[in-house]
């Protein structure tokens, strides 16, 4: 557990990102089949059930129509734009293009637990421990605590988010090892793990906003790949005979990415842990 009684010990991150990244390189050798696989579960856990929820409520068929509608209003009245029928078009569909309840609940709850999952599968390949994919659903053992600090995150990084973007920007990784120490911690408070995490971070929130620059390539490596296949799956969707509409465009579209991204996701995830444990002091190896 962490010393609460002086303080914790933490250290500024100064050595070469290029080490965090080896060192994250490391631990995935031999276990980049349960990392894309535990990924892979976490992204489409979150966004395969929205999709299946609005398709059922008629939210993509509504989209679809309105997506058609505002081209042919933009495009028909080329090269003068009728901002009348535009104006009309987006009072009618103001109330029409929102997602369900359902759908707001399930974000709302949700996403806590699986991201508190998931970091424990992090830390437990980077300590060399036995982990496995099903334990995305470990941090429902500690719903209540996964969900209010989701909940307090999201509110804390809105609120700062509403006098600019770069607060909010600050805030997000003010924040970013909440959930690694919630999952070291399971008894601790939400808004103590979010305290800890402000201290930890302070002074480390620039060079981990680097870190994650160093992923960029990664994950337009990843936007390329979804450009050139998304396409494809869909053309032989169409040459079936089948017009997929929006329904199937985003069901398409979140399997692949979830498979796609999975990798980078997980090198990104396996990094953050690396930097955590560098941050509060702690080698992996420690953690028995």
């Amino acid at each position: 557990m962490i010393q609460q009684a002086t303080g914790p010990q933490k250290r500024i991150i100064n050595e070469p990102l290029s080490e965090i990244r080896t060192a994250a390189r490391a631990a995935m050798r031999g276990r980049m089949g349960l990392l894309i696989a535990s990924v892979a579960l976490f992204s489409l856990c979150l966004s395969i059930p929205v999709t299946i929820v609005e398709e059922i409520t008629g939210f993509w068929s509504v989209l679809d129509i309105a997506t058609h509608e505002y081209v042919e209003i933009v495009f028909g009245s080329m090269p003068s734009v009728d901002y009348a029928a535009i104006n009309d078009w987006a009072q009618y569909y103001s109330d029409k293009m929102m997602p369900s309840l359902a759908t707001f609940i399930f974000l709302l709850i949700v996403p806590g637990p699986l991201e508190l999952g998931i970091s424990t599968i992090w830390l437990q390949v980077l300590r060399g421990k036995e982990a496995y994919a099903d334990m995305v659903f470990s941090g429902f053992g500690s719903f209540l605590h996964a969900l209010l600090l989701h909940l307090f995150r999201c509110v804390f990084i809105v609120l700062w988010s509403l006098l600019l973007l770069i607060p909010g920007i600050i805030a997000m990784y003010r924040y970013s090892l909440a959930f690694f120490l919630l999952a070291d911690n399971p008894g601790m408070p939400p808004l103590t793990a979010l305290t800890y995490s402000k201290y930890y971070m302070q002074g480390n929130k620039g060079n981990r906003f680097v870190l994650d620059l160093t992923f960029l390539g990664w994950a337009l490596l990843g936007y390329i790949l979804m450009m050139l296949i998304e396409p494809s799956i869909l053309s032989v969707i169409v040459s079936s005979g089948y017009d997929p509409g929006l329904f199937v465009q985003f069901l398409v579209s979140s399997i692949l990415s979830a498979i796609i991204y999975s990798p980078i996701i997980a090198y990104r995830g396996i990094a953050s842990a690396e930097y955590y444990h560098r941050v509060i002091c702690r080698a992996p190896h420690s953690f028995t």
